[in-house]
């Protein structure tokens, strides 16, 4: 729970967190009357040139602890670093008090999030309080950041749902429940699947219990502004059908479904922001699982745009739901830019580790904009060398397409070069991988978990807040 209060008599059972940079900044204290020793610790850390994070206990009736990031800017460790490094000491009730509004976005978003955990299925659960208390004239800028917490947070939940919680209809039902102001939701059922012909989607899909939906969110500001169309995947489990996958990582194909998590996050971000572009956002959702009736190795399908897709790999999976979602709504809308978004492949992650991910493709605005973005944020982006050449090597000998190919290894391009053959009416195509940091099972990397990061959400809502 984040709340904002604006006195510091309405707090009551909590620890007190301060950021303090410079000796004038202890003055904040006087209230609590601390210990002379105290104040004259804090003033000798402020000496050092290194950032700390100190604690005392407190005999105060309000008040069991305080807790002090010292920052000092000749530390080598960044701002980012040390707050959301120190923040994972925090108790799970404490109230920060902040002074001002200089670097307000880094450390409320390195403190709130730092501290997320997710104890839905624990019998026995923790009291989550976490209070910022702020002069009114910040309130906006507070909520306003915590809004962006709350919606990565709620990517987060999502992400750790079990299958088989968070399955199709279960996340339709749900993203029809949520209160959008500005956003329009469309469903597209089973039944209207497969009678438009999005034969790509239902072989994924066939035959789960659960049957699978494609969910549309139009953000339509004005018809006369340039639309852009975004289209991510969401498999809530992904068996990897015949082609099955390894015992030991089929327990992580519940995460499947991230990008998809963080569509519906974003687009809740962007719901109440100015916007100079419209939206539409896509995902395909569906479950796949092995059985007498799921699609074989060597089957050939025939997509939306009824270009014949021969499946070489089963566990290929995600790129054909993309592939049939990009191609309806390439057709429904009038797209001037299309942007995929998917944890898309190891490959990713061999080439770039955990911090960063690809981007890729022939936008050149929009790869240009993320790219100069991701210099002066948490989620950093690099970019990948593509050509024709690619694309070329997606045809197949005797379908229109190959759903894998094994020889050219790239694999993060060539599967973006098997998207690029659903713009179908040559929009300009962005492709981000985000496998990387989304899927971080190494360490936690700034204010993003290991594993649970959040990652996507806060630069994609950023971007297209800043596109005309």
């Amino acid at each position: 729970m984040f709340e904002i209060k604006n006195s510091k008599k309405d707090i009551k059972n909590s620890n007190c967190v301060y950021f303090i940079e410079t000796k004038k900044d202890i003055s904040v204290l006087d209230y609590l009357k601390l210990d002379k020793k105290i104040i004259t610790k804090i003033e000798e850390k402020l000496k050092e040139e290194k950032s700390e994070f100190i604690n005392f206990f407190l005999w105060n009736k309000d008040f069991e602890n305080i807790y002090i990031f010292i920052y000092n800017k000749s530390d080598k460790k960044s701002l980012v670093d040390f707050v959301s490094e120190s923040s994972r000491k925090l108790p799970k009730n404490f109230t920060f008090f902040l002074q001002n509004d200089k670097n307000l976005s880094v450390i409320l978003k390195s403190i709130f999030l730092s501290n997320y955990s997710f104890d839905r299925y624990k019998s026995e659960k923790i009291e989550k309080n976490y209070t910022v208390v702020v002069d009114k004239k910040y309130n906006h800028l507070i909520q306003v950041e915590l809004e962006l917490i709350n919606n990565i947070c709620l990517a987060r939940d999502l992400w750790e749902t079990p299958s088989n919680d968070l399955y199709p209809e279960s996340f339709t039902k749900l993203v029809k429940a949520t209160k959008f102001k500005n956003t329009k939701i469309k469903v597209l059922s089973a039944k209207q699947i497969e009678k438009k012909g999005l034969w790509l989607i239902h072989a994924v899909w066939k035959w789960s219990v659960h049957k699978p939906n494609i969910v549309i969110f139009e953000r339509i500001i004005d018809k006369k502004l340039p639309t852009v169309g975004l289209v991510w995947k969401w498999v809530t489990f992904d068996t990897g059908w015949i082609q099955v996958k390894p015992w030991n990582s089929m327990h992580e194909m519940k995460w499947d479904m991230w990008g998809a998590a963080c569509v519906f996050a974003t687009m809740k971000e962007l719901d109440n922001k100015d916007l100079n572009v419209n939206i539409v956002a896509a995902i395909g959702l569906a479950e796949n699982h092995i059985s007498g009736e799921a699609y074989k190795p060597s089957d050939i399908i025939t997509a939306y745009n009824k270009k014949t897709v021969d499946i070489i790999h089963t566990d290929a999976e995600w790129r054909l739901v993309m592939a049939d979602v990009m191609s309806y709504i390439s057709d429904k809308y009038k797209l001037d830019n299309l942007m995929t978004v998917a944890t898309l492949t190891g490959a990713c992650m061999v080439a770039l580790g955990f911090r960063y991910a690809w981007v890729m493709w022939n936008d050149e605005k929009m790869i240009s904009k993320i790219l100069k973005n991701s210099e002066k944020s948490e989620e950093r982006y690099n970019r990948l060398p593509f050509d024709d050449y690619f694309v070329s090597k997606t045809k197949g000998n005797i379908a229109d397409l190959e759903n894998l190919n094994t020889g050219v290894y790239a694999g993060s391009t060539m599967w973006a070069a098997f998207l690029s053959n659903f713009c179908d009416n040559d929009e300009k195509y962005t492709h981000l991988d985000i496998a990387g940091p989304a899927l971080n099972g190494y360490e936690p990397v700034w204010y993003m978990n290991k594993w649970n990061t959040g990652f996507w959400v806060d630069s994609l809502s950023t971007l297209f807040q800043e596109l005309k």
